[in-house]
């Protein structure tokens, strides 16, 4: 079940909804983390009780003494002691089970909607910033702030309604004034005030860490060229700003604990107050609401602290959405893909946001069957091209139609095979690996595909032959065998629409050949797009001249 719908109002990702896709784990840690509160506030408090009764029991005679029942409050407090310590356990499964499936969703949802829209030229650091960073403060929000907030305030109504019981409704009440103060008032305004603060903080740790990873990327020529000690000076004063505004917020942050802290003082002065004139209040009973009151600050004193990173959970969310392309129609709402396509290109000009060049004037009529292959000068938009043909982009201008309609028009999830320049090679096996174009290809259609682009042989002669580790980022094997490996992988079921960049870089002359004829054949009844510098292997294509 894709959950991470369940995240989205419309186009927005929100703070509150993201208890909902995981609405079940939530509600267990929650009620696990109440009775926790609850039972160790109780045994806190039925602790203080019980030496204060049973030592004035045993003081004001022997008949009191012998009469008073020692075993039902003790055997309570063993209870609260067991039920604490297992809440405790439980609490910690279940909230870490929540954090984790809505980490799942939330990057499931995220990327899910960065692949189905057309590709943004964006910063890289600054967009792996967003992806990594703001969707972890995400979990703050749930795990932090709500539940936290809920067991203190159930917990408050419950000291409040004790009070109230052994006590009576005026105690209850002036009691309640200071402690609703540092459980509700004091934390929003803390979340209130920092919501700005967040947003500045959000901003400062992006730009912090972009002006630290990117020149790092140029690191050998930035120290060839003398130049590294001007960007580390820039990073040093980023870093200054950061720790500046985290010193801003642990300083408020103790400002707010310390209200708190008065309100829960200035509770106890009175209960002490109020309690001590009170006939109907004995004086173990009174220990024991002082006492509840202490273990309540424990609860309370959390949230000040934790209402403080409301405005980097805001900030977070608000910059993921930023990255979020625009949700056009869905897929499943539109046409299927006919069998037979016509695709027509009229006029078409294609180029990358602030690029200064791009494919201009493209003009191509193909159908099924045929082969159009792309030739030119590097940097002539060739893989600028491809990118719309891959409905990665949108065109500058002109017109891209299949069969007599606007190309967008079509269902094409699913239906488009494409291999980029820089290939996606993960720190899996060689079968893992080929098994992300079909999860459950057999062994055979491995062996297959791999014979297709001339790899059987080499993956054979492997001690772990299918098991072959292939290293991260395809460190293992060569850039030509981790091409054939992508290519492979698009081999293991049909496409009706085949894209291929420079899938003949790094191969020999012998071995291209033989893939351009496996190409021809395996792609007969669809269309296939290839950009290439090597000759034409094929008399019989278009070729079409970019730039």
């Amino acid at each position: 079940m894709r959950r991470y719908h369940l995240l989205w109002s419309g186009q927005q990702l929100k703070l509150v909804n993201l208890l909902l896709s995981r609405k079940r784990a939530w509600i267990l840690a929650w009620f696990l983390g109440q009775v926790t509160a609850i039972a160790s506030i109780a045994l806190l408090a039925l602790s203080g009780w019980f030496i204060t009764a049973a030592g004035l029991a045993g003081l004001l005679s022997l008949a009191t003494a012998y009469t008073f029942n020692y075993f039902t409050p003790a055997g309570i407090i063993r209870l609260l002691a067991i039920v604490r310590t297992a809440g405790r356990y439980g609490e910690r499964l279940g909230s870490h089970d929540a954090v984790l499936g809505l980490l799942a969703d939330l990057r499931s949802g995220l990327f899910a909607r960065l692949a189905a829209g057309k590709q943004q030229q964006s910063t890289s650091v600054r967009q792996m910033h967003r992806l990594l960073s703001d969707i972890e403060l995400l979990n703050n929000w749930p795990l932090n702030m709500v539940l936290p907030w809920l067991w203190a305030l159930i917990v408050l109504l419950c000291i409040l309604g004790l009070t109230a019981i052994v006590g009576d409704g005026l105690l209850a009440l002036y009691l309640g004034i200071p402690l609703l103060l540092a459980t509700v008032v004091i934390p929003a305004v803390a979340a209130w005030c920092g919501q700005n603060w967040g947003s500045q903080q959000a901003v400062q740790s992006e730009q912090r860490r972009t002006a630290l990873l990117q020149p790092l990327e140029a690191l050998t020529a930035l120290l060839q060229w003398q130049q590294w000690s001007r960007f580390a000076t820039a990073f040093f004063a980023e870093d200054g700003v950061y720790v500046s505004g985290q010193l801003r917020q642990q300083q408020l942050a103790g400002k707010v604990v310390l209200l708190q802290q008065v309100c829960l003082a200035v509770a106890a002065a009175i209960l002490l107050w109020q309690g001590s004139g009170n006939s109907g209040l004995s004086i173990a009973m009174l220990l024991a609401l002082l006492l509840a009151v202490f273990g309540f600050a424990e609860l309370v004193l959390v949230l000040g602290m934790n209402m403080m990173t409301y405005g980097l959970c805001r900030a977070a969310c608000a910059r993921l959405n930023a990255i979020m392309p625009p949700q056009l129609l869905q897929e499943s709402a539109k046409p299927a893909l006919p069998a037979q396509l016509h695709l027509q290109a009229r006029g078409m000009c294609a180029r990358w946001p602030e690029a200064l060049n791009g494919a201009e004037n493209i003009s191509f009529d193909v159908i099924n069957g045929d082969i159009l292959l792309l030739q030119g000068a590097s940097g002539a938009g060739k893989s600028t091209l491809l990118s719309v043909l891959a409905d990665e982009l949108q065109p500058v201008s002109g017109e891209l139609y299949c069969n007599q309609q606007p190309f967008a028009v079509w269902q094409w999830q699913g239906q488009v095979a494409y291999l980029a320049q820089q290939l996606d090679i993960f720190d899996l096996t060689l079968a893992e690996n080929l098994r992300l174009g079909k999860a459950e290809a057999t062994e055979d259609e491995l062996w297959t595909v791999l014979a297709s682009v001339g790899l059987a042989e080499w993956a054979r002669n492997q001690p772990e032959r299918l098991d072959t580790p292939l290293g991260e980022y395809g460190a293992a094997v060569s850039g030509g065998q981790a091409r054939r490996i992508a290519l492979a992988r698009l081999l293991l079921r049909p496409y009706a629409l085949m894209i291929l960049d420079e899938p003949f870089a790094g191969i020999d002359e012998q071995s291209q050949i033989a893939l351009a004829v496996m190409l021809k054949q395996h792609q007969q009844h669809g269309i296939l797009i290839v950009a290439s510098h090597q000759t034409n292997p094929w008399p019989d294509a278009q070729v079409l001249y970019v730039g």
